[in-house]
């Protein structure tokens, strides 16, 4: 089975290249799914054909779903989203207000990652391609199940037992509804069904992450961005897709200027990005959706080879070293050494890049161990371990 993940900044034709990349995959043999997780659903009209929130055929081995919020959470945050229109309403809050303010942002990839993992296990599916939301929704997505990890098993417990032991004092003197067993048992609930979620999500030879971008400057910066923080994830980016290069074969003297820039801009991807491969699909003269129009752009980008390739099997994160000395490195590219912080917090090494942070639940093997030092060359980040945490 194959997981993609395609992602970009919102307008460079993401959804597109998915549509595209998904028909091909199908038209190779492949039983293939593809999944739109953005709130902003277009996949429907790629394709032609309406989709809902329940898998739906569009062609021989090709089936899609729009994954709708408020459908999803009917079956998965009932009791959950119950208990904060509750305590919402008793803050004096609108009813109606309150049962939309407990549908929070980024409920699109909680219940993506829901469905991932339910494939995963059942392998229902040889291929697996996600129409992420634009970049930020994406990184949400990713760094979901770190953030639920720490919570469940740094402060739930604490939490849980806390009220507990409080609630039959706080419920007469305060008029704030506190959460019962059964809502502690959704949140439990959901997460087991996104435990292990993440190794798959890392493991590069089962997914892989697709950036989506335009020859624009600003794009560029955005996907170098993305780039960055996914590495911080340790999620594996094996392809960059550059969309909408004006083709050689256009000489109208109006995108002289044009060509010349995105000349440069291709120049300044691939000097970016190496040694990931870049694949490039022209701006056509007309919309791409339908299946004719989509088949054309994925012979475009692909060529003869299948999008469920793994195209670069570089992995961002790697231990080495034995006998108590170890070595993580990390790869960061496009970062300054000023934008970096590290630290070890009890198991958990903390990483910041920027505005993003990352509590890396370290293995067995370096848990316990003392951190010796962190240096950062190269767009490399290296962190050594060794001897006894208690030593010294």
């Amino acid at each position: 089975m194959r997981i993609l993940l395609f992602t970009g900044k919102g307008g460079v034709g993401k959804t597109a290249v998915s549509a595209a990349s998904a028909l091909r995959c199908a038209g190779l043999g492949k039983k293939t799914l593809v999944i739109s997780t953005d709130s902003a659903h277009s996949l429907s009209d790629c394709f032609e054909q309406p989709l809902s929130n329940e898998v739906r055929r569009i062609a021989p081995r090709l089936y899609g779903k729009e994954i709708n919020v408020y459908d999803e959470i009917k079956h998965n945050w009932g009791t959950i989203q119950n208990y904060l229109s509750i305590f919402l309403r008793s803050q004096g809050i609108d009813s109606a207000v309150s049962e939309e303010l407990a549908v929070f942002p980024g409920m699109e990839e909680l219940f993506s990652l829901m469905d991932l993992r339910e494939y995963s296990a059942a392998e229902s599916y040889d291929v697996v391609i996600v129409d992420c939301a634009p970049t930020a929704g994406t990184l949400r997505l990713l760094s979901f199940p770190d953030v639920i990890q720490w919570y469940m098993e740094r402060f739930f417990p604490i939490e849980r037992k806390l009220v507990k032991t409080v609630k039959p004092l706080a419920q007469r003197l305060w008029s704030v509804p506190l959460p019962d067993d059964e809502v502690y048992a959704s949140f439990e609930d959901l997460y087991r069904r996104i435990e292990g979620i993440k190794e798959i999500l890392t493991d590069t030879s089962l997914c892989s992450v697709r950036l989506i971008i335009n020859p624009e400057k600003m794009v560029i910066q955005e996907a170098r961005r993305a780039f960055t923080y996914l590495h911080l994830f340790g999620f594996g980016v094996d392809l960059v897709i550059v969309n909408r290069v004006i083709p050689d074969d256009v000489t109208d003297s109006y995108f002289s200027g044009w060509k010349k820039t995105q000349k440069e801009r291709l120049r300044e991807i691939g000097e970016s990005f190496s040694p990931l491969p870049i694949l490039t699909s022209r701006f056509f003269p007309h919309e791409v959706v339908g299946r004719t129009h989509l088949l054309r752009m994925a012979d475009e980008i692909y060529g003869d080879r299948s999008p469920a390739d793994v195209f670069c099997r570089e992995e961002p994160v790697k231990i080495s070293g034995s006998d108590g000395h170890y070595r993580l490195s990390l790869a960061l590219p496009f970062t300054d050494k000023g934008d970096l912080d590290v630290w070890l917090r009890g198991e958990e090494l903390v990483i910041k890049v920027r505005d993003q942070r990352r509590n890396l639940f370290l293995p067995r093997a370096l848990a316990g161990l003392r951190l010796l030092g962190a240096t950062f060359a190269d767009g490399q980040l290296t962190v050594e371990f060794g001897g006894d945490e208690d030593a010294g």
